[in-house]
């Protein structure tokens, strides 16, 4: 399992934003590699961060080659103050299975 943490401010939105966003979104949400995901935000920091999960890497390859999301990439300074991006591999997850979450049942080895 693979996961991509996108880490971001966000400075403004358009229509050109949310078009984009919610086309990006469809693309990952219906790729077959795709697990599920998890959203966080810190108001303190004015930060954002949405966790995507990906059966393999196979996922993120075919997201980084859709054209909305290489668009949204190359204006990214329209929208965002700054972002960050974290690549990682699931090793492993553990807890007391009473949190209903993709890591819980869909891990593979």
């Amino acid at each position: 399992m693979i996961s991509a943490t996108f880490i971001f401010k966000q400075k403004s939105s358009d229509i050109e934003f949310e078009t984009l966003d919610a086309s990006i979104e469809n693309f990952v949400t219906s790729h077959p590699e795709y697990l599920g995901k998890d959203q966080w935000s810190n108001s303190e920091k004015g930060i954002m961060a949405v966790v995507y999960y990906f059966l393999s890497e196979k996922g993120l390859e075919d997201l980084k080659v859709f054209s909305d999301h290489k668009t949204a990439k190359i204006n990214h300074t329209k929208w965002y103050e700054s972002y960050q991006v974290v690549i990682s591999k699931v090793i492993q997850t553990y807890g007391d299975g009473k949190l209903d979450h993709v890591t819980n049942t869909k891990l593979i080895s």
